[in-house]
């Protein structure tokens, strides 16, 4: 087997562990139905997970942090 050959062998099989993790993967997701919620989906994104100043300041005074 040349360098060539075996190069490409190599491709197919990298290629083929891709191609089955992927399909492995969607059919994961669709039995664990990862889709069903698509009117969350299209806004959970857009939710805010950064707290306010206010919040830090009452989250650090609760854990008896010194305020900055």
């Amino acid at each position: 087997m040349t360098k060539g050959q075996l190069l490409l062998a190599i491709w197919i099989l990298f290629t083929a562990i891709g191609l089955t993790a992927m399909i492995a993967a969607l059919v994961w997701a669709v039995r664990s139905r990862q889709f069903s919620d698509q009117e969350r989906a299209r806004s959970l994104a857009l939710e805010s997970g950064i707290p306010s100043e206010e919040e830090e300041r009452a989250a650090a005074a609760h854990c008896g942090e010194p305020r900055t």
